[in-house]
């Protein structure tokens, strides 16, 4: 008896969300959304082929770098030389400890020394 009575207004309340959900304007919805979807994935690859074209296309990285190189003649910027004279970082030699680098006991109290004077 319970069981009838459970099923009952099991099925009285899913009869109330047929109506108010109506599954077949849910499916549709559904369908509609999948094409969407399917246009929009779609339409972004084509713009994603469409910029790789462009910007694979050859002979305008050179063209690129003709332009900057002439910019850069005209305003008197020589990269090359410049770069050239640009200090390198320091390396030391493999195998060699960085503790080696770092200041001693001593020179640390001295610095400590300097500050509270």
């Amino acid at each position: 008896m319970k069981l009838a009575n459970a099923m009952n207004a099991t099925s009285k309340t899913m009869a109330d969300m047929n109506k108010i959900m109506k599954p077949e304007q849910v499916a549709a919805d559904m369908r509609a959304f999948g094409q969407a979807s399917m246009k929009l994935d779609m339409t972004d690859e084509m713009i994603n082929d469409t910029l790789d074209d462009m910007l694979t296309e050859s002979g305008d990285e050179e063209e690129g770098d003709k332009v900057v190189q002439q910019v850069l003649d005209e305003i008197g910027i020589e990269i090359s030389g410049k770069m050239a004279a640009a200090p390198a970082a320091h390396r030391g030699k493999l195998g060699e400890s960085s503790k080696s680098q770092l200041p001693t006991d001593e020179e640390i109290e001295a610095q400590l020394a300097k500050l509270r004077s």
